[in-house]
């Protein structure tokens, strides 16, 4: 019966040797990892340097007066188209000519339409430009229409037709007019 109670011993105390030694793993493993976590939390203070918030200033001072600078020059192209077509309707005495209120109001009309209809995260200026083009084209079409229904097409009395003409064309003008302006705004 000793010999039994003996074996049992011997058993147990190799059990328990076991379990200490996959406690002191354990441990050490769990020691290990909290340096790990300390030295990486230690290194991130260290390597953190101070804001230069001098350097961010100035930074936003160059984007400012870039914004400002394209947006001048958005301006001053927009400035540059309109006085380049005023003055080929000046210098070709043809300003006159040149000018219907009612094409005008065809394709501007259209274009206000085309972009009232703008959709989420379209731009509505776009939108407008593309419309002016659109009621330039609806507004020369409306005009063939109507000169082509007039007892003046019936008689081909050219000097009557060519006028009619030269109006009906103002519309697709306007509306490409308008759109490069509408580039430029956009």
């Amino acid at each position: 019966m000793t010999e039994a109670i003996e074996d049992k011993l011997i058993d147990l105390r190799q059990r328990v040797d076991v379990l200490l030694s996959k406690q002191k793993a354990y441990r050490r493993n769990h020691l290990k990892s909290e340096q790990v976590k300390q030295q990486s939390k230690t290194k991130k203070l260290q390597g953190a340097e101070p804001l230069n918030l001098q350097q961010n200033q100035a930074k936003d001072r160059e984007q400012n007066l870039t914004r400002q600078r394209r947006l001048g020059m958005k301006y001053l192209g927009i400035a540059v188209i309109v006085g380049t077509v005023a003055a080929a309707m000046i210098f070709a005495d043809g300003f006159d000519i040149l000018t219907d209120t009612m094409a005008l109001i065809v394709v501007v009309g259209i274009g206000i339409g085309h972009a009232l209809g703008a959709k989420d995260g379209e731009s509505a200026i776009t939108r407008f430009g593309d419309g002016c083009v659109r009621g330039g084209w609806l507004g020369l079409l409306i005009g063939l229409a109507l000169i082509a229904g007039s007892p003046i097409a019936a008689s081909m009395d050219f000097s009557a037709i060519m006028p009619a003409l030269s109006v009906a064309s103002l519309a697709p003008l306007y509306g490409y007019f308008v759109k490069i302006i509408t580039m430029q705004l956009d």
